[in-house]
């Protein structure tokens, strides 16, 4: 006769066991799942996305610290890593049944992924990356102006690392068109009339009076159109034009899109020798196509140090600008035009990214505007 506390404590031992091996299976499952290999095994990942972090500086920094995929995306806690590793249950059935396994279908799709992705990291307080991130351990007086400054505004009003840092290792999904099918030959009838100061290609003044236009981000135009009509901006010579009765809003978005579409070469491109037939006029024509920026005094070198730590993180790496953030283009734009901004920035008479900026922009010193300007005007060859 077996006696019940005896098999009541091989019962439980064996209960003990099979939970070990089933607990350090499903665990060991899961982190097996939990790796930069393992995100990247799909070439839907590996083609795209992947691609893009390993630019970024998550992948590659001075310190040497580097971020994967599950330590953005996947938390660390047990159990809400639990609930994500169940919902990426849906990302394989999609990877089954090929809803993203071609560049169209990505792209198609990019604009919600990358929503979806920002909504939950709002609804968790920017979580994952708060890991390496913290308000708390940041010394905010050893940061760049604009940084600090918005790190400073955004803990007062609760902000959150994603309202802001967004795209930091992906691409941005592009912006929407303001129209599928922009009248373009109205925009360069309208042109017509802007020539007069912009030049017949958008292309601006060297003496900075009037700016570059040609290949600015159309959704950039036609806010700076409505800053012009509202008044927000000021600018005497554009007060005649930017009104509802010269420029209707249908003309604003086709000048608009007509602008963006233009492309400024930066160089000619050369002639070994003139051969039977050379069209001089039309070679004449071409250069005055032609626009590169005079390189501008200043320690360019030290200029790109200021930049990047100031200005990159909006008008991008190569100061080309970043349209999903309201950025414009400030490489091949006139230095001289820049640097007019800057003053009116300074004094108030134009607006920026914030009301603060004015006083930021007040905090450089004349030679490290002039050493941006310098490293902005080499960006162009």
């Amino acid at each position: 006769m077996k006696l019940p506390g005896k098999i009541s404590l091989a019962g439980a031992v064996l209960f003990i066991l099979v939970g070990i091996l089933l607990w350090g299976g499903f665990n060991t499952a899961m982190e097996a799942t939990n790796t930069l290999d393992f995100c990247i095994s799909c070439h839907e990942m590996r083609d795209t996305v992947y691609q893009e972090y390993r630019h970024s500086v998550h992948y590659a920094n001075a310190s040497g610290v580097m971020a994967t995929c599950p330590d953005c995306h996947v938390p660390r806690e047990w159990g809400p890593k639990v609930v994500r590793k169940i919902q990426a249950s849906n990302e394989l059935y999609h990877w089954l049944i090929g809803s993203i396994d071609t560049p169209e279908k990505f792209a198609a799709r990019r604009p919600a992924l990358a929503d979806h992705v920002w909504t939950a990291m709002k609804r968790t307080d920017s979580r994952e990356c708060r890991n390496c991130h913290r308000f708390t351990a940041m010394k905010i007086a050893e940061q760049g102006r604009f940084a600090a400054d918005r790190h400073q505004r955004a803990l007062q009003a609760g902000g959150t690392c994603i309202d802001c840092h967004q795209g930091i290792s992906h691409k941005l999904p592009p912006l929407k068109p303001l129209s599928e099918e922009p009248d373009l030959e109205l925009g360069e009838e309208i042109l017509e009339t802007c020539a007069g100061c912009h030049g017949d290609r958008g292309q601006g003044t060297p003496d900075g009076e009037y700016p570059r236009l040609a290949g600015l981000d159309e959704h950039y135009i036609v806010r700076q159109i409505k800053l012009f009509k509202t008044r927000k901006r000021i600018n005497i010579p554009m007060i005649p034009y930017a009104n509802d009765r010269e420029l209707p809003d249908e003309d604003v978005v086709a000048i608009a899109a007509y602008l963006s579409r233009i492309e400024l070469p930066t160089r000619l491109e050369p002639v070994e020798a003139p051969e039977e037939g050379f069209d001089a006029l039309a070679r004449l024509e071409a250069s005055k196509a032609v626009l590169n920026i005079p390189r501008y005094p200043g320690d360019a070198e030290a200029g790109g140090r200021i930049y990047r730590r100031e200005c990159a993180g909006c008008h991008g790496p190569d100061g080309r600008g970043i349209p999903q953030k309201g950025a414009p283009m400030l490489t091949g734009q006139h230095s001289a035009y820049l640097l007019r901004q800057i003053g009116r920035i300074r004094k108030g008479e134009r607006p920026h990214d914030a009301e603060t900026d004015g006083e930021i922009f007040g905090r450089f010193g004349d030679d490290e505007i002039r050493d941006i300007l310098a490293w902005l005007s080499l960006q162009d060859d």
